[in-house]
């Protein structure tokens, strides 16, 4: 082809090139973005709502459509914050934001924070940018007023009893509703017998990991979730924790008080019975007097921070009245900050009679002048199992023994009732019936596993009475 005709057909090319060049230049310098307006977001509980943006950059003369959220992590849709589900809306030609309305829920309650999650899932034509941001909710409220008299707020307290009247959580979810979900016909309705009572959530200080003030509020928050005024009753076992005095150290008290400050914490207003530490003073004989000591300023110290928290009653461990004579065990809780107290708790690793215990419990409570004491009846209704050799086993078998049975219990459709004896303010559950005493016997599991074939065992020879021997009972005048 001559070369005249072809320096047209290349100027045409060239001015293509360049306008395709600018044109690109031009969208590239278009294109913006669709972000959420900040990284984090702080909002007090009693805010109300809480407002987040969508801020749009780069060519607003085109519509953005855009979809956004908001969903739970640790905070509880419904109890915390309402969700905001997945929304898709349009931002007009021009409009360089949008706003909306997180729903704040406030629980007048003074706990660790809890925290959603804001979320950007989908734009056109601009692209995502920042499209998650951690909502933290603040809850800061100042904690209540404790009454002393009627700290779970049940109204007319009968003989100084707190419990009597307070409506306990049932874990849906408890090992024992686990294994009846999971077995049929008898089997089924022996477990559903233990699974549809009040037990007590257990609490280790050596496997809760860091957070344990997050951890513990967010398990009592779950709990008013499933089941709304409730009072949850719980329980722990950190001092003696299979060896007597390994844990009556000065390194393990300080420990052991960073984990109570957390826990105080963590339930904060929450509605709580707590049984504070299984054996802790049962065991007291194997200690030294150093060691005891230290077993005591622990416990005074965490009776201290629990009873700080405006609606928990605190029971300390008055063992069981084939353990320790009552004048020592009186000394030991005096000493162990009982007055603080509400009071204490029996028979929580023992399997006694229950008419012995709340005799037991009353020469105690008389010697404290006066201090209330709740008895558990999980395992008890027919007695402890005595061994043949009683000088070297003991007064009764501890592990695993066989052809006992539940007990009596103070409570009626989850509501705690008043009894009929001084100083007694129940007869619970609370060492949460069929859990392993260990793997001494064939077949058992390790210690606090919970046996189905135990638990069944327990049911069938449920005695819903008080029984034992005979004693002169204090009545409630």
């Amino acid at each position: 082809m001559p070369l005249r005709h072809t320096r047209p057909l290349l100027l045409v090319a060239l001015l293509a090139s360049l306008l395709m060049l600018a044109t690109a230049g031009r969208a590239a310098a278009d294109t913006g973005t669709v972000s959420l307006n900040q990284s984090a977001y702080t909002v007090h509980e009693d805010q109300g709502t809480l407002s987040i943006t969508i801020e749009r950059t780069g060519d607003l003369s085109v519509a953005e459509h855009v979809g956004y959220g908001v969903k739970q992590q640790d905070a509880q849709n419904g109890i915390d914050f309402d969700a905001v589900p997945n929304t898709y809306i349009t931002m007009s030609p021009g409009q360089s934001t949008y706003t909306f309305q997180v729903p704040i829920i406030d629980r007048g309650i003074d706990a660790t924070p809890v925290h959603a999650l804001a979320y950007l899932y989908s734009s056109w034509p601009d692209a995502i940018g920042t499209t998650n941001s951690l909502v933290t909710i603040l809850h800061d409220d100042p904690l209540a007023v404790r009454n002393p008299v009627d700290p779970l707020g049940v109204g007319a307290v009968a003989g100084g009893n707190p419990l009597a009247g307070a409506k306990l959580f049932v874990d849906p979810r408890s090992a024992a509703a686990q294994a009846a979900a999971h077995a049929s016909g008898k089997k089924r309705a022996l477990l559903n017998d233990i699974a549809q009572e009040p037990g007590a959530h257990r609490i280790w200080m050596w496997n809760i990991g860091s957070n344990a003030e997050g951890k513990v509020a967010h398990w009592l928050e779950s709990t008013q979730l499933k089941q709304p005024g409730t009072t949850v009753m719980m329980s722990s076992y950190n001092l003696v924790h299979g060896k007597c005095g390994s844990t009556a150290t000065p390194a393990v008290a300080a420990r052991y008080h960073n984990y109570m400050q957390q826990m105080a914490a963590g339930v904060g207003d929450y509605h709580v019975i707590y049984f504070l530490e299984f054996d802790s003073l049962i065991t007291s004989p194997c200690l030294t007097r150093a060691q005891l000591a230290i077993r005591e300023s622990e416990l005074r110290d965490a009776v201290s921070l629990l009873e700080a928290d405006p609606h928990v009653v605190v029971y300390l461990d008055g063992g069981a009245a084939d353990a320790i004579p009552a004048r020592r065990q009186a000394a030991l809780l005096r000493a162990s900050g009982v007055a603080q107290a509400q009071g204490f708790f029996l028979n929580s690793t023992h399997f006694d009679w229950t008419s012995r215990e709340i005799h037991y419990g009353q020469q105690i409570s008389h010697l404290l002048g006066g201090a209330h004491f709740v008895v558990n009846t999980g395992e008890n209704g027919r007695g402890p199992l005595v061994p043949r050799d009683r000088v070297h086993h003991g007064n009764e078998v501890l592990c695993n023994p066989a052809g006992r049975g539940l007990g009596p219990l103070t409570v009626n459709q989850d509501v705690v009732q008043p009894t009929t004896y001084a100083g007694l303010d129940g007869l619970l559950w609370f060492s949460n019936p069929g859990g392993s005493g260990g793997q001494c016997v064939k077949g058992a599991p390790p210690t606090g596993t919970f046996w189905p074939a135990y638990a069944e065992t327990l049911a069938r020879n449920w005695v819903d009475t008080v029984s034992g021997p005979r004693f002169r009972l204090l009545r409630v005048r």
